[in-house]
């Protein structure tokens, strides 16, 4: 096994495990169906850096998921694919557009979404 087939495994079967860091959410990509994954759901407020420290972008949160077709998605449309979670934990879930990649690696997208 490569270590690019270990990232993918342990993507999925530990950072994307219910039991450990991740909850499920639905992703639907720009002109399919949604379905429903696990993601990891960093909803701490983004702050932006310089001048204008004082103040944080409210309606943006950062997502983990599986770089698999299977698990996650296997590529990412911005501006197009939508995300349906609920912004507080417990809370109603909440439409989200994902519009930017931050990262990506052979196991999981790391995702900018916003309202």
């Amino acid at each position: 096994m490569s270590f690019k087939d270990n990232l993918k495994n342990d993507a999925v079967n530990i950072f994307l495990t219910a039991d450990e860091f991740a909850e499920q959410i639905q992703y639907t990509p720009k002109g399919q169906s949604p379905k429903t994954i696990k993601a990891v759901i960093n909803r701490q407020r983004l702050t932006p850096g310089g001048e204008e420290s004082g103040r944080t972008l409210q309606n943006q949160i950062e997502i983990f998921i599986a770089n698999d077709a299977t698990y996650g998605v296997d590529s990412i449309n911005k501006g197009g694919d939508e995300v349906l979670f609920p912004e507080v934990v417990g809370g109603i879930d909440v439409n989200f557009v994902v519009v930017d990649i931050l990262g990506e690696d052979q196991g999981m997208w790391h995702l900018l979404v916003q309202k």
